[in-house]
């Protein structure tokens, strides 16, 4: 019988050198301490994988690479697996924002599938982008053990649309840097079943 799971994990990238500021469309290259804490979790794991898919920005393609080629793993960048892009936010942190944008970043907060950063990309277009990442996984790596390397945002979103969360309530996910969050996904003929096996984990 042919196997039909796809075993995928979402990690989110390391800590970065621009510091816990919003961070989207900016390129910025992980600082030691997130090299420390992707190595210490996934170093010694490249057993565990068939391929290694990553956003294209650096601070989650240069893990990737690196992982890739240390365990010798198939390695595709995808660019509907980016950040959200926050437009004017971009760079700044949630301090800085709240001087220059208070009502909008509270707005934010509360439910940021209906308050956009001014200049940045709406919502339904990045969840879009996102799933459809999601769909493709699931049918081009069936009976494959995949790592995603990827954004906080990026998994709140594919895990708000397995856990059928209301996208208002996407900022309760909490994303750690350097944590893995483990689905399993079932195809046959009745359809597409995924199965949460952890979250938050190294």
């Amino acid at each position: 019988m042919a196997n039909n799971f796809t075993h995928i994990g979402l990690l989110q990238h390391g800590a970065v050198e621009a510091g816990d500021v919003f961070c989207g469309e900016l390129e910025t290259p992980l600082s030691k301490l997130g090299w420390k804490q992707l190595k210490q979790a996934f170093g010694r794991s490249g057993a565990d994988w068939d391929a290694v898919i990553t956003s294209p920005r650096m601070q989650c393609a240069a893990f990737a690479e690196w992982f890739s080629q240390k365990y010798d793993l198939p390695l595709v960048r995808d660019e509907r697996l980016r950040e959200i892009h926050f437009g004017e936010w971009e760079g700044c942190t949630p301090q800085e924002v709240m001087t220059t944008h208070p009502e909008q970043l509270a707005e934010w907060w509360v439910n940021p599938a209906q308050a956009s950063p001014p200049g940045g990309e709406g919502f339904g277009e990045f969840r879009a982008r996102v799933l459809d990442a999601w769909m493709d996984l699931g049918r081009a790596y069936r009976g494959e053990r995949v790592l995603v390397v990827t954004h906080a945002g990026v998994i709140r979103v594919i895990l708000a649309h397995v856990l059928q969360m209301s996208d208002e309530r996407l900022l309760a996910l909490n994303i750690e840097y350097g944590a893995l969050t483990r689905l399993r996904v079932l195809r046959d003929r009745s359809g597409e079943w995924v199965s949460l096996l952890a979250h938050g984990c190294g």
